[in-house]
């Protein structure tokens, strides 16, 4: 594939859980997707939970994902395998409210429930779709020295209790403020494997190792379960300030980045 000036779009690429589809020259398109299963209000579910709770953490997931690497939110495609009333309805406001304000243009929501057969338990897939310039993306930016933080709690169910109320879960907003600071390098949202999965990939993309602190305070390998913190690289100055980010909201410094891979 060529732009009309002749010159080469890059190929489709895939980094860490997403899929970046260049666009032309200088835009690329950024996807990524989660999903949800046997957790919800229905009878048939094996975890109990609301349904604005299970389509809030599900889209948060691929949300914070789009937002970590610099793109803009742009779609969300919920497939609901749930009944519209009153099941889907509750879900597609759920992820109306977490998208609102995000950027300067609005988020659209579509996609899709099932109402031509009953269902007894409740599913959900999410794809966020956003933009971004090649040169707004933040991939493998992260440089040798930097401190790696983790910002907001690492909670995962059922172990702990996770509500999206908690103000020690980091938000979309928190993202998008730790994108503006100059020393913050690299985000990296925290999934089921936990942070010491997480800050190597974070080291291995940018070249370097992870080294992490023997007097870190939380736990490196425990998951935490629908992102509910991130990962930050950023300049050793930089650790204290985060800690001001937002009232009730923890920080950790859990490591540093070596400028020798292993």
């Amino acid at each position: 594939m060529t732009t009309e000036h002749g010159s080469a779009v890059p190929l489709t690429y895939r980094v860490r859980d997403l899929v970046i589809v260049p666009l032309d020259e200088h835009m690329r398109l950024v996807v990524a997707c989660d999903s949800s299963g046997g957790i919800g209000p229905n009878p048939g579910d094996t975890y109990f939970a609301t349904a604005a709770e299970v389509a809030h953490f599900a889209t948060r997931v691929a949300l914070l994902e789009v937002l970590a690497v610099g793109a803009e939110p742009r779609v969300v495609v919920n497939n609901l395998c749930v009944e519209r009333q009153p099941t889907g309805e509750l879900m597609i406001a759920a992820i109306e409210s977490l998208v609102t304000g995000l950027g300067p243009n609005r988020v659209e929501v579509t996609g899709s429930t099932e109402d031509n057969v009953p269902t007894t338990s409740t599913g959900m897939g999410v794809t966020v779709l956003g933009l971004a310039s090649d040169a707004d993306l933040r991939v493998g930016m992260s440089r040798a020295g930097d401190a790696v933080v983790c910002v907001g709690e690492r909670l995962s169910a059922p172990d702990d209790v996770v509500s999206s109320t908690d103000v020690r879960l980091v938000t979309p907003a928190d993202v998008l403020e730790l994108r503006a600071r100059e020393a913050v390098h690299e985000i990296l949202p925290v999934g089921s494997r936990g942070i010491a999965y997480e800050a190597a990939l974070l080291a291995r993309d940018a070249g370097l190792a992870f080294v992490p602190d023997p007097h870190a305070t939380i736990d490196l390998e425990r998951s935490a379960g629908p992102s509910t913190c991130v990962l930050v690289s950023c300049e050793p100055s930089e650790v204290a300030h985060l800690a001001t980010l937002r009232p009730g909201l923890p920080t950790a410094a859990v490591g540093l980045l070596d400028g020798m891979t292993t």
